[in-house]
């Protein structure tokens, strides 16, 4: 998340909670009360839009600006940002394995060839992780994704030729004979 945007979330949060921080006047009998108002009136996020948060979290929010002030109010990026959680070490190297030694084979036959060995168990990893962690693996071996390619298409060129022969007219020589002509194309 970009700082402008941390910045503009704090803020908005630091607007909902400081009532409180400026003391709380007589229409809140408690601090729970208000954390359940503001909860219910919903907040305006900087995107515009309005938000409900439980008052679980207004209660949370105004205990880190007590505890580390403003920069309490700031939202952290996830610790395991870019980290799998479905997917252990062995099935990582499983996965690797399959990717580096046959590189052609797609996430989803990858997918499958883990499902039949027993590897997974269904229910437990979705094809789309297994998916996800392909992709950020092909960037690590700076490998290309198969690409389509039509029947005599290919990525280089003179990988492939094509021929072809028909029979032609029949051509009349000096003397009167006539001649099959061959057509040849490369």
């Amino acid at each position: 998340m970009k700082q402008e945007k941390q910045q503009e979330i704090a803020l908005m949060r630091y607007g909902a909670i400081a009532p409180i921080i400026a003391g709380l006047d007589e229409r809140y009998p408690s601090k729970t009360a208000f954390y359940t108002e503001i909860s219910a009136k919903g907040l305006m996020g900087p995107d515009g839009k309005l938000h409900h948060y439980a008052p679980a979290t207004i209660e949370k929010w105004y205990l880190d600006y007590q505890n580390h002030g403003f920069e309490g109010l700031v939202p952290k990026g996830r610790s395991d940002a870019g980290m799998s959680r479905k997917l252990d070490e062995e099935l990582q190297e499983r996965i690797r394995y399959f990717k580096t030694n046959y590189p052609r084979m797609s996430a989803a036959a990858i997918y499958r060839q883990l499902k039949s060995d027993g590897s997974v168990i269904n229910g437990q990893v979705s094809e789309s992780t297994v998916s996800r962690f392909v992709k950020r693996l092909q960037s690590e071996l700076r490998q290309t994704p198969n690409k389509d390619m039509r029947r005599y298409e290919r990525p280089h060129i003179n990988e492939v030729w094509c021929g072809d022969s028909s029979v032609g007219p029949r051509l009349t020589d000096s003397d009167g004979k006539k001649h099959r002509i061959y057509i040849i194309a490369l």
